[in-house]
């Protein structure tokens, strides 16, 4: 559980485009927080769990789905306020 923020924190072991996208739990795309190439590395990217018009967004489950060096993965996210 976060609040107001929470980081994500991932590695790319090569240089490559990168998705890093938070859904609501109805599927609905609520953030984009990277969409482009990034090299090489540990990265953080935070979300403030405002949407992308800066919105605040309500309490609740969210998923972020992260796409890089072919592969993707998702981890739930839980905003308490």
């Amino acid at each position: 559980p976060f609040n107001p923020a929470t980081t994500l924190r991932f590695t790319l072991p090569t240089p490559g485009p990168v998705q890093l996208v938070v859904y609501d739990a109805g599927g609905r795309r609520v953030r984009t927080l990277h969409a482009g190439v990034l090299p090489a590395g540990d990265r953080l990217l935070r979300w403030d769990g405002r949407d992308d018009h800066g919105n605040e967004v309500a309490s609740g489950t969210y998923t972020a789905h992260l796409e890089a060096a072919g592969a993707v993965r998702a981890v739930k996210l839980t905003l308490l306020k």
